[in-house]
């Protein structure tokens, strides 16, 4: 053991030493974490020790109590997950012990882990130095960037990790980002800790609103972070979140009501005004607050004490950010007209459908959308990606298995994808990865409507809507005989294939529309140079890719708008000067530029009728600038000019 404390001693002080350069310098400190493994724990560096995985049975008794807390976390994890995998990140929310509840991530991108879904137990006592048990330990953001682990078999993952704070002000889990990739930089993996910061924030603001959803809120975003406070109709204050605590040195637990002026200088006077905003006072200092929801003093007449609410349920739909319909998902490109009125007719006749599109179009987001506008609303949406779980597992995993059917089975067997989407929705992603011998089950599954779980000789009849999604080319996956031709027939009833960002006439409205999502938490505009630069991004990752940047430059912006190096897009895209037409051609980065340059103002001035101040001030330039541009671009004022 001398040798070990030796061998870990002499790591801890290089690790220390690293870690100077991979984290801020106001993080914790890795050589204390590692010293209470060595100390504490008596952990050995070089043992190997497995990760702690719990059974199916063990995990769903741990998740009960999380249940409504969970579907808050999943809503809200949706929001950045996509975009974190097309950067080659995994997320995950754990518990106060340690133990891994939720885990989200794509297998088809090389972001999946074993040693960290759900289930897995990484407390610092039993894994190590690590982005969850250290954070759990230490109650602040925490980042452990590779060989900064204890455990040297887990010294390829990096990981940054924050508390969610729940309404009461203490912390109640983990939101965790980890990376495999080696060749991951330092500026990304530090972009990454700033954003799971963020996100955990959100999150926990998301918890609080929703279980003071009865009370009048008011929020102020500034340099104290996101402060809300809950006030009842007497103006007591009777919540707040963890940043407005910390701005009044109040306690953690539940709060005893008090008179919000004991706090701040004034009177309910101030609360009765018409203004959606307010400011109070406190410490000589003055912060602006905005109303929330209703307000205190008109609330008094109608209901003298707000009904008791039960925190942690899920979101109601004004909770959260708007899902986008149908029209939404397809856009306003021409070519998506037709599309559009087809899944209109089709939608609720039980025609399995076909989406087509390269990775990160939204072809998730448009099955969503199907299943909320259809007839089977009320009934479950199941999705399953057929590239994300191991090919040995899938068998068991979407057509179930019944008691005792192999080593290993849950003792009450597994009912199976198929029957849990039963009256509802089906959602195969990535159907062009599905193992050929499992297609041919899915064929008769689709032919007969019967399910037949492993080890198990009753079939059950399902009534499904099935929607299939694939990147692939799929008549080239038949050509090469990887697909079989009669599925594709029996799931293409209903075609519909997404384009690519870069090519949609619709570009700048989704952008205008995804950013009005991301800034939601406060006001923020999108400057003109940075909705040029967007237009103009290639876009590989596509909306998935679109969404990201934006979510990143809303977190990241210091000022009052977005700008381009906010965006931190390719330098040779997002720099470049725009050029006169014909000096550069569509390919080059000067061309792209110049091109979307020349829409923005296009759309501007047909906004505004031609009237090219009303325009220059929505494009936040000049008049002059303007006219200079549009004889640069070549470009006419529609109608007269004013």
């Amino acid at each position: 053991m001398a040798d070990t404390l030796g061998y870990a001693a002499s790591r801890a002080v290089r690790t220390a030493a690293s870690a100077a350069v991979a984290l801020p310098a106001d993080s914790y400190d890795v050589a204390a974490s590692w010293r209470r493994c060595v100390d504490r724990y008596r952990l050995d560096p070089l043992s190997g020790q497995p990760v702690t995985t719990l059974t199916g049975p063990e995990l769903t008794q741990h998740r009960e109590p999380f249940e409504e807390v969970l579907a808050i976390v999943e809503e809200e994890i949706y929001q950045v997950a996509e975009p974190l995998s097309a950067a080659s990140f995994s997320v995950s929310f754990a518990d106060m012990v340690g133990l891994i509840l939720y885990y989200r991530s794509d297998r088809s991108l090389g972001n999946y882990h074993e040693v960290e879904r759900a289930g897995t137990l990484w407390a610092e006592g039993v894994a190590g130095t690590n982005g969850v048990g250290t954070c759990v330990v230490e109650r602040r953001p925490v980042q452990v960037f590779k060989d900064q682990h204890f455990f040297r078999h887990f010294a390829h993952l990096s990981c940054c990790a924050a508390p969610v704070m729940a309404p009461d002000g203490e912390m109640m889990g983990v939101l965790n980002f980890t990376t495999g990739n080696p060749d991951v930089s330092e500026g990304a993996f530090r972009l990454a800790c700033g954003l799971v910061s963020k996100v955990a924030e959100r999150l926990g603001n998301q918890l609080f609103r929703r279980q003071f959803r009865s009370n009048a809120l008011l929020a102020s975003f500034g340099a104290s972070g996101s402060l809300l406070l809950a006030v009842d109709d007497e103006h007591n204050l009777v919540g707040a979140n963890a940043s407005a605590r910390r701005w009044l040195q109040l306690s953690e637990g539940a709060l005893r009501p008090r008179k919000l002026w004991d706090l701040f200088d004034g009177d309910g006077a101030a609360l009765a005004g018409e203004a959606g905003r307010i400011r109070l006072r406190r410490n000589d200092e003055e912060t602006e607050f905005s109303f929330q929801g209703r307000r205190p003093g008109a609330a008094v007449a109608r209901a003298a004490t707000p009904k008791p609410t039960k925190p942690f349920k899920r979101p109601e739909p004004a909770d959260v950010a708007v899902e986008p319909t149908v029209e939404a998902c397809l856009g306003a490109d021409p070519r998506m007209a037709g599309q559009l009125r087809l899944l209109r007719r089709v939608v609720g006749s039980r025609l399995p459908i076909l989406v087509l599109g390269e990775t990160g179009v939204g072809k998730d987001t448009l099955a969503r959308a199907l299943h909320r506008e259809g007839d089977r609303r009320d009934k479950p949406f199941v999705a399953f990606n057929c590239a994300a779980v191991p090919e040995s597992l899938i068998d068991s995993e979407l057509f179930g298995y019944g008691s005792g059917a192999f080593t290993g089975a849950r003792r009450e067997g597994n009912p199976g994808r198929l029957v849990d989407a039963d009256g509802g929705t089906l959602f195969l992603d990535e159907i062009g990865d599905m193992p050929l011998a499992l297609q041919t089950r899915l064929l008769r599954v689709l032919e007969t409507g019967e399910v037949t779980p492993l080890g198990s000789g009753k079939p059950r009849q399902i009534d499904l809507q099935v929607i299939a999604a694939t990147n692939h080319d799929v008549k080239s996956r038949i050509a090469e005989g990887a697909f079989r031709a009669d599925l594709y027939h029996r799931l293409a009833a209903v075609v519909v294939t997404l384009p690519p960002l870069r090519e949609r006439t619709d570009a700048a409205a989704l952008i205008r529309r995804l950013f009005a999502l991301a800034r939601a938490d406060r006001p923020l505009d999108l400057s003109c140079e940075a909705l040029t630069a967007l237009l103009a991004h290639p876009w590989p990752g596509n909306v998935r890719e679109l969404r990201y940047v934006l979510q990143r430059a809303a977190l990241v912006a210091e000022g009052p708008e977005v700008t381009v190096d906010d965006l931190m897009l390719d330098a040779a895209v997002g720099c470049a000067q725009p050029a006169s037409p014909g000096s550069e051609t569509p390919d080059t980065a000067r061309g792209a530029v110049a091109l979307a340059e020349r829409r923005v103002i296009e759309e501007a001035l047909v906004a505004h009728d031609g009237d090219v101040t009303r325009s220059a001030r929505a494009l936040k330039i000049s008049r002059a600038t303007l006219y200079r541009k549009l004889r640069q671009h070549q470009l006419e004022v529609p109608g007269r000019q004013r």
